[in-house]
């Protein structure tokens, strides 16, 4: 209303700016992170599930000689289950003593990090009561849940079969996948090498609950980086499509030729559009309609065969040579306004008056900065129709044969100068270099794709736990069989290889299972992430080279969550494990 009134007192508006009160324009990478955080935190309650269980399986097959004799004094089961429980309650009060305070103080720094990209203020603590909750529930119930299987199995076992217990892997060698793996340790590998891949498969249960933590890590990392890729490419399409180097706007209507000629006048400019705007309104059956926020509305004409730039259509269709008095909307703004392809509306161009302009399609812009034009994109020829101007501009774009930006930025300020020259006063809002539009929005997307890493990260670190405490726990269930390997004659160094290479065998197996569950996975979780961000698909892109990043990784993981084990078994002698009890 006020640009109407100043249009109609003879004072032209060059752009009107304003934010949308209901959404902030950092919204997206909000609701990105918080996307991200969620699927962290899920993660994260599924991996330590898996430990709990997998530790209180260890721990019930270590301890069934005990069950045993308690049974056999009296003891019933529900005792034995009580026992365990309690244990697992005070192990899960301790770890809750830990993380809620160490919960909170991380969530308010992250929280002050993540506003001040926003250059809004965080100066005090706030307690979210479902936050505890959760985390009180995570640290209590759950892991009383994920210990219930292996208690409930130990708590009914019977003082006959806890006597007659052979120990670890008692009946390895029963089944065809056990006599398959020894044909292929004794084909294939050297003794200890066949002996590391049959410990391996001993505890079948564990490997299986080691694997799924390791394999999780491991899809997740693939995620995480197929995730950064797809973000990366889309971006780059989206530049992609801008077939143009850099625009310069101009604060009043310039004669095309004149634009156009000064251009391709210097080095280095091989291409050069004109095209008009302006402010319009949308109107729909007399009634005005929303528009994005920001610059406010603009009609903007370009030419129907422009080769600098077409977005992405998510409805409808593009320009075609021919069209007339058609427009193509944002997504955002026909979404708001019940508009579909098909519908005509009516653009007020304040004292030009109304038009009447068909919607042939919609469009989705990936990264447009803070505040950004909601354009109402259609042919120049028609434009020109409707505002009565003939063979002006108000913004030129400019393609380059340069390819650094400091180049192309460089030309841009060159062309600049020789604008301003001639008296063309430039409108900043419209003048930009797109490889500097892209640095811009790389470092907009640098706090989600950090929150991707540090997913990968943990994830990663959890996996290398629960491997070392599998292997920690397996040390100590073959102390004795570690005693007999010594007496005939077993050095540090082989009981050290045996150990490792359980490990690292345990990393590569889990390393073929994440490559296709990741690949499959990753896929529709970027669409997800892209809708969550950009209401957009984002184009997805597998990231090949971060399998053999995970390989190294996995590997040192494995390694190294092996080795304290391994040093264990290498120095225990033959006395300490043959008297273990």
């Amino acid at each position: 209303d006020i640009r109407e009134r100043l249009g109609e007192q003879g004072l032209g508006v060059l752009v009107t700016l304003y934010q949308d009160p209901d959404r902030h324009w950092g919204r997206m990478f909000v609701e990105g992170v918080n996307l991200i955080l969620q699927i962290m935190a899920i993660v994260s309650l599924f991996l330590s599930v898996v430990l709990v269980l997998n530790t209180m399986t260890a721990i019930i097959t270590q301890q069934t000689d005990q069950i045993g004799i308690l049974k056999s004094i009296g003891g019933r089961s529900s005792v034995v289950a009580r026992i365990y429980l309690v244990e697992v309650f005070v192990y899960g009060m301790l770890a809750l003593i830990i993380s809620l305070p160490l919960g909170v103080a991380l969530a308010y720094s992250m929280t002050r990090w993540f506003l001040i990209l926003f250059n809004i203020d965080y100066p005090t603590i706030e307690f979210s009561i479902r936050a505890i909750t959760y985390q009180v529930v995570a640290a209590l119930v759950a892991p009383a849940l994920a210990a219930l299987i292996p208690i409930l199995k130990g708590a009914r076992i019977t003082v006959r079969e806890a006597i007659a217990s052979y120990g670890i892997g008692g009946d390895f060698g029963s089944n065809g996948l056990d006599r398959f793996v020894e044909r292929v340790g004794s084909v294939f590998l050297s003794t200890p090498y066949a002996a590391a891949l049959g410990n391996m498969f001993r505890r079948k249960g564990r490997l299986v609950l080691t694997l799924l933590v390791l394999s999780t890590a491991g899809v997740m990392f693939l995620i995480v980086m197929s995730l950064i890729s797809s973000t990366t490419l889309t971006l780059d399409n989206d530049m992609a499509r801008r077939g143009y180097d850099f625009r310069i706007g101009f604060t009043r209507n310039q004669p095309s030729d004149d634009l156009v000629q000064t251009a391709l006048d210097v080095e280095g400019v091989t291409a050069a559009e004109v095209w008009f705007s302006r402010n319009a309104t949308i109107l729909r059956a007399g009634e005005r309609l929303q528009d994005s926020a920001g610059l406010g509305a603009q009609l903007i004409g370009l030419p129907a065969e422009s080769e600098l730039y077409q977005p992405i259509i998510t409805s409808g269709r593009w320009f075609e040579a021919g069209d007339e008095n058609v427009i193509v909307l944002s997504g955002e703004t026909a979404e708001k306004n019940n508009i579909a392809v098909g519908d005509t509306i009516n653009l007020n161009l304040g004292e030009l008056g109304n038009s009447e302009w068909e919607v042939i399609g919609t469009y989705r812009v990936v990264y447009g900065g803070g505040f950004v034009i909601d354009a109402i994109y259609a042919p120049l020829e028609a434009v020109y129709d409707a505002t009565g101007v003939q063979d002006e501009g108000t913004q030129i774009y400019i393609q380059t044969d340069r390819t650094t930006t400091s180049d192309i930025k460089q030309l841009s300020d060159d062309l600049r100068a020789m604008y301003e020259a001639e008296d063309k006063d430039i409108d900043l809002y419209t003048t930009s270099v797109v490889f500097e539009e892209r640095d811009y929005a790389n470092n907009q997307f640098q706090s989600v794709i950090g929150m991707f890493l540090g997913l990968a990260m943990l994830v990663a670190t959890v996996g290398g736990i629960g491997l070392m405490g599998a292997l920690g726990i397996s040390v100590m269930e073959r102390q004795r069989e570690i005693g007999v390997m010594r007496s005939i004659g077993a050095n540090n160094r082989q009981m050290m290889t045996i150990f490792i290479m359980e490990g690292v065998l345990q990393g590569l197996v889990s390393w073929l299972v994440s490559i296709p569950l990741a690949y499959i996975i990753a896929a529709p979780l970027a669409r997800a992430l892209g809708q969550t961000m950009l209401d957009i698909d984002l184009d997805y892109a597998f990231n090949t080279p971060a399998v053999f990043i995970w390989l190294a990784m996995i590997l040192v993981i494995s390694i190294s969550a092996s080795w304290v084990p391994a040093r264990q078994a290498a120095r225990m002698s033959v006395r300490e494990s043959l008297q273990y009890s």
